[in-house]
């Protein structure tokens, strides 16, 4: 029914508002209209004890029908209610307003108190609302007639309605009240949400620069600064990844241009076999480069759709790292670097993919080459504690500013320092260490590769 916000917080206040209004009206009318009606009751009940005394302590020496105007008589001004005396067969035998007739059905009341109990009955005499007590009247302990007191509840019902209209005035002002305000307060729920919804279709549009105001403290003011939060890091990963796409494109370019200058000279007839030796030997190893990069590129759009399955199985640690270390060893040796392996003893077999470590290692060792000087050192060190194997690539290089360490790891960041690379590899090593059920923490001081 309500499509807005708006429309369904003013519904809910006004469908609060009238039945709180309906119940505390109903029970506040049926709590008057109870009290009134048990007090004429009560009264009535007290009048027809009164009578049934009177006529058993100082009256009974005559037959009934001769006494009853006399009863009635001795009563007469202390009650205002009707008064009448019927005979042990439902006849009326005296009324205080003198109409006599004999009634076609005896009402519940006059039945009760011919059973020797006072009863009271509700109900409608000639289209009249009216409520009767009847007392019996006792001669020897026997029920002889009955004596009854009568009130209209034509007054009562005319207060009843009265009232009631009163307050459905009252709840008539209530309810444009609750309006007004549920419509004050309707507004300061949507207008925020509003314009969370129009900077949301403006990010969607690529507008990421739009901020939402952050109006109150609450579960709207959170999510104004959840949105701008997500604003600023589509921003900040757009910056990124516009940076690794004029980074790979750069990356690509180098192999590329050195390939197609050796093709050319390769192509005249005038080059030398050492330079033909030389041109298909840096033609190889820049196409070897290539493949490498692209082999990240496919990994990292395998992780991005969950396609990259691992092959897991026991590796033997020692024989796996020392290979490893005898295939960095030469780049070690011509950087100039102390490159050592730390095993700690009786190491167990981890269950992993072989391949998919060794590409996290040879990343890892790859970033400490880089940022390694000439003279320093890049150890790899395993430790085991339990269940849990730790595998460290430590290097003696310069340490990573504070304010990069979270970032580390990220896709398309690539740190700040000159020698910058596509940006793929630690984001590929953590989410491979991920997906062996590890981690890939980065440390200030000492640089993960």
């Amino acid at each position: 029914m309500f499509k807005s916000i708006r429309g369904r917080l003013v519904g809910t206040y006004l469908l609060l508002a009238l039945i709180i209004m309906v119940i505390t009206e109903g029970l506040f009318l049926t709590g008057i209209h109870y009290y009134y009606l048990k007090n004429i009751r009560d009264i009535l009940e007290q009048q027809a004890r009164l009578a049934a005394n009177f006529y058993e302590q100082y009256m009974g020496k005559e037959p009934l029908e001769y006494e009853a105007q006399a009863l009635l008589e001795g009563l007469f001004g202390v009650s205002a209610a009707r008064q009448q005396v019927f005979s042990a067969s439902g006849s009326v035998l005296a009324d205080s307003i003198n109409e006599l007739s004999e009634p076609v059905l005896l009402s519940d009341d006059l039945k009760g108190a011919l059973t020797g109990k006072i009863t009271a009955w509700q109900g409608r005499l000639s289209a009249e609302p009216v409520i009767a007590v009847s007392a019996p009247l006792k001669n020897n302990g026997a029920v002889i007639g009955v004596v009854r007191y009568m009130s209209s509840l034509k007054p009562l019902e005319k207060m009843f309605w009265g009232l009631f209209s009163r307050l459905l005035l009252l709840g008539a002002v209530m309810v444009i009240l609750v309006v007004l305000i549920g419509l004050r307060l309707a507004k300061t729920i949507a207008a925020p949400v509003e314009e969370i919804t129009a900077a949301a279709a403006k990010i969607a549009g690529g507008n990421l620069a739009v901020q939402v105001k952050k109006r109150y403290e609450d579960e709207i003011g959170h999510l104004a600064d959840t949105l701008n939060y997500m604003a600023g890091e589509l921003g900040r990963l757009e910056r990124l990844k516009n940076e690794f796409i004029s980074s790979v494109s750069h990356e690509l370019r180098t192999p590329l241009t050195s390939i197609k200058g050796w093709v050319v000279t390769l192509q005249q007839e005038n080059s030398s076999r050492q330079e033909q030796e030389q041109g298909l030997q840096i033609i190889h190893q820049e196409t070897d480069r290539l493949t490498t990069m692209v082999e990240e590129l496919l990994d990292f759009s395998r992780l991005q759709s969950g396609r990259l399955v691992l092959s897991k199985k026991e590796v033997d640690l020692k024989p796996f790292l020392e290979n490893i270390v005898s295939q960095m060893r030469p780049r070690a040796g011509r950087l100039g670097l102390n490159f050592t392996l730390k095993l700690a003893e009786g190491l167990k077999p981890v269950l992993a993919d072989p391949d998919r470590l060794k590409q996290v290692l040879i990343n890892l060792l790859d970033n400490s080459f880089k940022f390694t000087p000439a003279g320093g050192k890049v150890e790899i060190i395993v430790t085991q504690k339990e269940n849990e194997t730790t595998i460290q690539v430590t290097d003696s290089g310069g340490s990573i500013p504070p304010e990069e360490l979270p970032l580390i790891g990220q896709r398309f960041y690539q740190g700040r320092t000159a020698k910058r690379g596509s940006g793929l590899g630690l984001s590929l090593s953590r989410e491979i260490t991920r997906l062996h059920g590890g981690s890939l923490p980065g440390h200030r001081q000492k640089r993960p590769g």
